[in-house]
């Protein structure tokens, strides 16, 4: 249904003031009929016929107003132009208000307070106030370290067997060190709304106490408890702390002010720190596929899963998948990850079904030396015993939960299958060999060192949503149907940017009325202008295992510091490895460091779905028929599949930490504003859409026109107002009747008012055939042919010198007609067709 505007209103009425118009004239010009006798005063004739023929009759009855027979062709021309004029013009007066419409608009920039708003949504009422205790660190892994500028001192006593102690003379100092705190702060100021590391906290905490920690003193370490899911809202929305993106993924740090007291709202723009997932997914090829089983359980039942070769087994690349890892910031290579992943699955898959062979060093045999396969060929795969698996999406970081190694396959399963796979397996394909495939992909592991090189990538097999085979219905599992799961491989990277935000706000719902109106990228201008990331560089003292690095953006300063690896560039891939250990899996933290944390076990928590896992949320879709509907549509293709961790990921880490920096600065602190923002308020304006206003410009243009046309009459001389008031008085009813009834009285030149007065109350009586003169004039007046200014040769002719009448002594009229009576006081007729 379209909008109804102003416009369309005013439109509307002025079509129901046109249809009055024409309607109202229609209606009193027939009443008006009603009530003329026919005997009437010549003014009253001249009034009525006035009234009749500027109605709308004379065109309906086809009068001879209509006819146009033996009229001048440039009378015709300008009496219909006359008509078409005024009915453009009423066409113009409809469709010309139709363009009028309201709407808010900018007006000019202007400097005001902002406030902070609280989230009154689950996020809000979630999030305790924050702590005064500071963030801490612990590094080690089996044993206690010191970290980087930390003055902690531990001594290492150990014997040759490995056997021996750890003292900490003086305890574990967690606390930060203020050099560290003083150069990852130092990239942005309280004058900007750009977060910066220590502006990321835990949304939920506790404190904690450990002897040997900071003197016997309370810490903070973080907590998890999930808030509400925004993985189905496909938004970009605020919620408390944090800007959520549930349309590509990814959380940027706000802590929301908004500017108040505009009627209309206000709009503004801010740059924003944001941390978000770069996915790749990459299609093997291969899919799982089964059909449902006749059954009465409520549960899905699955008989003859195979998997297939969709040509990932046929044909598969023939030489081993190289990536160069050596600058990962400047190419993360997600993409050659995933491809490799899919490529040492499908490989692994085939040794595992005896595909094709290995290369074997004892005979020589090349790898590939035959391929027992084609396209469509199906390898029968032992089915899990909680068939749910099936029905629902995967993420499988061990790359083999599919294919359900070690566990039997009976003979009743699969009978259709083309090929079913080895007893004990060949070639010593094993579920560890799967296992290896994601540390491959992720590039670095826990015995690798921490540096800005190795890089956080998590990767893992995703199995989509299963798509039905045959004819039926797409989300019911009917009994014997067939269902088909794609299957890809993934891999996922994290990475700090910097987004313009675009907000607005209207002070009606609360944070619910603050509207995120676009996201993008931040330009830069050239490649000086870009922000300078920077990372810890420890000089490998330290295993990933051991330490979680500290980055951030620092200032020009640290360009060439020995104890800070930069890069300047758009974004920062963040470091870090694959564990399966984090907030999300023990529901807390062992420090206070949530800007090196989070993101690594909220991208993992996004690589454990279905099967075994167990996360707070079902992520899989088997518990929610809504995601399941919505992971159907994004597994269909491998590149919006790849959407799927990004917006695990995003929910997850929405519920695992805040921003706490905003126009006020850090903590919003401040009493006046830190970041000098143009806010632009909105206003309320009336607008036109130009279209409507063609008629309006079309009847302005002929206006122009015939004013022109006007004023070349008026000088050349063919048109002046005593020629117009002549030519009514020739036009005049009622004057007509008295010139032809009472010529003695006047003629046509005779002025209005002498006219109205002399013989205005003239009875001429209409009833018959011809006009006829009734009754005596009310006091006729001696007329005064000098003081009417009547002195046309018409004049002379019809009347004496002395001013009184001269009474014809012959007449002259058409054949056949006699000569009418003379005057007698009483009536006389005029021949039609006499002079």
């Amino acid at each position: 249904m379209p909008e109804i505007t102003v416009g369309y209103v005013a439109g509307a009425i002025a079509a129901g003031i046109f249809l009055a118009r024409i309607y109202a004239p229609s209606v009193l010009t027939f009443i008006l009929s009603a009530i003329l006798r026919d005997k009437n005063s010549a003014a009253t004739w001249t009034v009525a016929a006035s009234a009749l023929h500027r109605s709308y009759w004379p065109s309906l009855l086809q009068a001879d107003d209509a006819k146009n027979h033996g009229v001048r062709k440039d009378i015709i021309f300008l009496t219909y132009f006359i008509s078409f004029m005024g009915a453009l013009i009423a066409i113009a007066g409809i469709i010309t208000p139709l363009g009028l419409y309201e709407t808010l608009v900018p007006t000019d920039n202007v400097q005001t307070p902002f406030q902070y708003l609280k989230d009154s949504s689950p996020f809000g009422y979630g999030t305790p106030p924050r702590s005064n205790l500071t963030f801490n660190r612990k590094c080690g892994d089996f044993g206690p370290l010191p970290c980087p500028y930390s003055n902690t001192i531990i001594v290492n006593v150990f014997d040759q067997s490995g056997n021996g102690t750890v003292d900490m003379p003086y305890g574990y100092n967690a606390s930060i060190p203020d050099i560290v705190t003083e150069i990852y702060s130092s990239g942005v100021g309280n004058n900007t709304t750009i977060s910066n590391y220590f502006d990321i906290q835990y949304r939920r905490y506790q404190s904690t106490v450990d002897p040997t920690v900071n003197n016997g003193s309370k810490f903070l370490v973080g907590t998890y408890r999930q808030m509400q899911s925004v993985v189905l809202n496909d938004a970009v929305q605020a919620v408390e702390g944090l800007i959520v993106d549930t349309v590509n993924g990814g959380v940027g740090f706000r802590n929301h002010t908004v500017p108040p007291g505009f009627k209309y709202g206000a709009s503004w723009e801010e740059d924003i720190l944001f941390v978000e997932p770069e996915t790749v997914c990459v299609d093997t090829n291969t899919t799982l596929d089964y059909r449902i089983a006749e059954s009465t359980n409520v549960s899905v039942n699955v008989l003859d899963l195979v998997i297939t070769d969709r040509g990932g087994f046929v044909n598969l690349n023939r030489s081993y998948p190289l990536i160069d890892l050596s600058d990962t910031q400047k190419n993360s290579k997600i993409y050659e990850r995933a491809w490799k992943a899919a490529w040492m699955t499908n490989w692994y898959t085939m040794l595992y079904y005896n595909i094709t062979n290995a290369y074997n060093e004892t005979s020589g045999q090349k790898a590939l030396s035959y391929m027992n396969s084609k396209v469509g060929k199906t390898f029968a795969v032992p089915s899990l015993s909680d068939h749910s698996y099936y029905d629902s999406l995967g993420m499988d970081g061990s790359f083999n939960e599919h294919l359900n190694l070690g566990n039997a396959l009976d003979a009743s399963d699969s009978p259709n299958a083309d090929a079913r796979p080895p007893k004990f397996g060949t070639q010593g394909i094993k579920s560890t060999n799967f296992s290896t495939i994601a540390l491959i992909c992720s590039g670095s592991g826990g015995s690798d060192y921490a540096n800005i090189t190795n890089t956080y990538v998590n990767c893992g097999l995703m199995r989509g949503i299963p798509k039905r085979q045959d004819e039926g219905p797409e989300m019911t599992f009917d009994s014997n149907s067939r269902w088909s799961q794609p299957i890809y491989a993934c891999a996922s990277a994290v990475k700090a940017t910097i987004k313009t935000v675009s907000f607005t706000y209207n002070g009606t719902s609360g944070l619910q009325s603050l509207n995120i109106t676009s996201l993008k990228d931040k330009e830069y201008p050239n490649e000086e202008s870009k922000p300078l990331w920077g990372v810890e560089d420890t000089g490998n003292a330290y295993f990933q295992s051991e330490v979680k690095l500290i980055w951030g953006l620092v200032s020009d300063d640290y360009d060439n510091n020995q104890n800070v690896s930069v890069v300047r560039q758009n974004s920062l891939y963040l470091p870090g490895y694959r564990n399966g250990f984090g907030v999300l899996s023990s529901q807390f933290a062992l420090q206070n460091l949530p800007g090196s944390e989070f993101y690594q076990t909220a991208l993992y928590a996004s690589y454990d779905v279905g099967g075994s896992s167990t996360p707070p949320i079902d992520y899989s879709g088997g518990n929610n028929m809504a995601m399941w509907a919505r992971w159907r549509k994004l597994s269909s293709t491998p590149e919006t599949a790849a959407l799927i961790p990004n917006f695990i990921f995003t929910d997850s880490a929405a519920a695992t930490v805040v921003g706490t920096k905003g126009v006020l600065g850090p903590g919003n602190s401040a009493q006046r504003n830190l970041v000098a923002l143009p806010v632009t308020p909105t206003e309320r304006k009336i607008r036109y859409r130009w279209p409507f206003a063609i008629p309006a410009l079309i009847v302005a243009l002929f206006l122009m026109v015939m004013s022109i046309a006007g004023i070349l009459t008026l000088i050349f001389g063919h048109g002046s107002l005593s020629k117009m008031r002549a030519h009514l008085y020739q036009s005049s009813t009622g004057r007509i009747f008295t010139t032809f009834l009472h010529p003695e009285q006047g003629g046509l030149r005779i002025r209005s008012k002498d006219w109205s007065k002399r013989m205005g109350t003239a009875i001429v009586d209409l009833s018959g055939d011809y006009p006829m003169g009734a009754g005596p004039m009310q006091g006729p007046e001696k007329y005064d042919r000098a003081g009417s200014g009547e002195v046309s040769a018409e004049g002379e002719q019809f009347l004496g010198g002395a001013g009184q009448a001269s009474p014809r002594q012959d007449y002259v009229g058409a054949p056949g007609f006699s000569q009418p009576q003379p005057y007698t006081g009483v009536q006389y007729a005029v021949p039609p067709a006499g002079k």
